[in-house]
């Protein structure tokens, strides 16, 4: 066993130094009682520089005709906007990707608070609660339902996430009543699909959905 003289303890291994004082070590070493942790390596981190670098040519090449021509208003700040936008999603996505649930939770909070920016910025012509929320909140739906079934887990890792998909799904109710939409259709689709997901969620995992919100609320 090896024997550290400045900090007067046994260790037992084969490591060179003490790992309190970082000073030599004497006596017999040993077989590690732990595994060797092996270096993770991370190949993603080329592919993100890679992206980045693009990102930064994109917007200096962009940035420079516009300079060059700008007759046509400041166009690189859309531009540039929409690059940051798809960073940001990128973003969330990697930041949850331990858990798929959450992340498509965490992308439709972000998509739509997105959407609805870009249309307000470029004049609100409505495009974004008459088509693009309506479109948006059933296919996050399915891709709960669809990732919790290949994946299979276990109700109490997506029944809080798709009930919270759910009752997004009901949101287009508010410019639906409101009479702000001049294309109802998607929004009734929407409404309309979330109010039958929500009635069978209800009937088959009414329980285990009442004790998931109850464990997680503290209630």
């Amino acid at each position: 066993m090896l024997y550290c003289k400045k900090c007067g303890v046994h260790l037992s291994g084969s490591m060179r130094r003490c790992p309190l004082c970082q000073g030599e070590v004497s006596g017999t070493p040993e077989e590690d009682p732990y595994p060797v942790l092996l270096k993770m390596e991370r190949p993603y981190w080329l592919t993100v520089r890679l992206a980045g670098w693009i990102t930064m040519v994109v917007l200096s090449v962009c940035a420079a005709v516009n300079y060059c021509f700008p007759s046509g208003g400041w166009w690189f700040l859309f531009v540039a906007a929409g690059l940051a936008s798809a960073w940001l999603l990128l973003g969330i996505a990697f930041r949850k990707r331990r858990n798929p649930m959450k992340a498509i939770v965490w992308l439709l909070v972000a998509v739509s608070a997105l959407v609805l920016i870009w249309d307000w910025r470029t004049g609100f012509k409505g495009w974004s609660i008459n088509f693009v929320l309506p479109c948006l909140i059933p296919c996050m739906q399915l891709a709960v339902a669809a990732a919790a079934w290949v994946l299979r887990l276990r109700p109490s890792d997506y029944l809080l996430y798709l009930g919270l998909c759910v009752l997004a799904g009901f949101l287009p109710l508010i410019p639906l009543l409101c009479g702000a939409l001049w294309m109802i259709y998607p929004s009734v689709i929407c409404i309309g699909f979330s109010a039958v997901l929500l009635s069978t969620l209800v009937l088959l995992r009414g329980s285990a959905l009442r004790a998931e919100i109850i464990r997680r609320g503290h209630l």
